[in-house]
């Protein structure tokens, strides 16, 4: 079954050594303990990094020809992924590290998600001319906010909120009411009937009424365990 997208998606970017994997881990923490489920992706840009190592079963089990191998230990799974040459897209990093998670947390990958709309960005400075680079040419956008070490006289000329590192819950905060509006949105539309690839418009208590059957219907399937949180699309092909 196909996980929900997360209601935010967030890239915090910035220069080598300006901070963003601190940024990261605090609004993991501030966001977690908001009661938000957060997920994260890190950007490795060295050629030949692996998770594998040549010789181990898993090893052996990619150079066989598989898709993904996927290692269940006792504290931990990880699946690794052979790209085989290819270069993944935005679509595949959201697809692969989203996990049914309410806010993905993406270090890095500026230019990857630097001007993907759906895609909010955490600019990390030290300085105004760090900022002047990393938005020059309008490459990196949306910017949703700063993060600088001190609020000094160039934060005033940022067109965007900036907080120090000990503001982090701030941010969080921030990105927590805006998660809060979106799971409010769609929680509103919570069925969907799509006919011949055009969304057909449901009032409230159509939407609600078709949803209730469909999983009342489900339900009743042997083997199937409905949780009451599910979302209902419907697609009508014409033949």
């Amino acid at each position: 079954m196909e996980a929900r997208p997360p209601l935010l998606v967030l890239a915090v970017v910035g220069r080598k050594g300006a901070g963003k994997t601190r940024v990261v881990e605090g609004l993991v923490q501030e966001l977690r303990a908001r009661g938000l489920r957060v997920a994260t992706a890190k950007h490795v840009p060295e050629e030949g990094f692996s998770l594998d190592r040549p010789g181990k079963d898993s090893w052996r089990h990619a150079e066989a020809g598989a898709e993904a191998v996927t290692l269940v230990a006792p504290g931990e799974v990880a699946t690794i992924r052979r790209l085989r040459g290819r270069q993944p897209g935005l679509e595949d990093v959201l697809a692969w590290a989203s996990c049914g998670c309410d806010v993905l947390i993406m270090e890095g990958f500026s230019a990857m998600a630097g001007e993907a709309p759906g895609v909010l960005k955490v600019v990390v400075a030290r300085n105004l001319e760090e900022v002047r680079e990393l938005l020059a040419g309008r490459q990196v956008r949306p910017v949703l906010a700063f993060v600088v070490p001190e609020k000094g006289a160039w934060v005033q000329e940022l067109d965007r909120p900036a907080f120090t590192f000990d503001e982090l819950g701030e941010l969080a905060g921030m990105l927590g009411e805006l998660a809060r509006r979106r799971a409010e949105a769609r929680a509103r539309k919570e069925a969907e009937l799509f006919l011949a690839g055009r969304e057909v418009p449901l009032k409230p208590f159509v939407r609600e009424l078709l949803r209730s059957l469909v999983l009342a219907f489900v339900s009743c399937l042997r083997g199937v365990e409905v949780k009451g949180d599910e979302r209902v699309k419907i697609l009508v092909e014409r033949s």
